[in-house]
Order: C-alpha cells, then structure tokens, then sequence
C-alpha cells in the first residue's frame, strides 16, 4: 500500500513539474527551481496524508516502509521533478524558436 501512495505521489509531483515547465516559468533556472519545489511538496504532501490515515486507520500502513518510500521520494522526487521541468521548457524554447520567421 506504501508503494501505490508513493507512485502516485511521484506521479502526480512529475505531471505538475511537467505543467510548470511548460506553461509557468520564464528562465530555466526557475523551471529547475519550481520543479524542485513541486517534488518536495509532493513528497511531503504524501507523508503527512500517509501518516493521518495510519493514524484514522490502524494497521493500514507498515511504519518502516512508510518511513524507507518517504526517505527515497525526498531525495529522487525533486530531483526528477527539477529535470522535468527544465526539459520541457528547454523543449518548449526550441519549439517557439522553430516557429519564428527569421
């Protein structure tokens, strides 16, 4: 159940990152740096939800997995995001710089 919760999470952190870099930045440095953001949230995001349903629930979540899949989403989450982000706006430079006249 750990593993669902963190592929989606990471999932979702990638498609945002995704989405910033294609629409809500304007230098590649602040695509890396709201990609960044995106996956940390996200990975703090799925803790903190994680946590509150163990808590509602009991015996839903195994504390030591929870607790592995958070250190591994706080370190490749942002990172990726970061690397999303800035693709696709680099992706995006080259499209918009296909399109003019000159």
């Amino acid at each position: 159940m750990e593993s669902i919760t963190a592929i989606v999470a990471a999932g979702v952190a990638f498609a945002l990152s995704y989405y910033v870099g294609r629409s809500m930045t304007s230098t590649t440095l602040a695509a890396a740096l709201m990609g960044g953001v995106c996956g940390l949230a996200f990975a703090v995001l799925f803790f903190i939800t994680t946590v509150a349903i163990g808590a509602v629930v009991p015996g839903m979540f195994d504390g030591w997995m929870l607790g592995i899949h958070f250190i591994v989403l706080l370190m490749v989450v942002p990172l990726g995001s970061a690397a999303i982000a800035v693709l696709e706006h680099r992706h995006l430079e080259k499209v918009e710089a296909r399109r003019l006249p000159f």
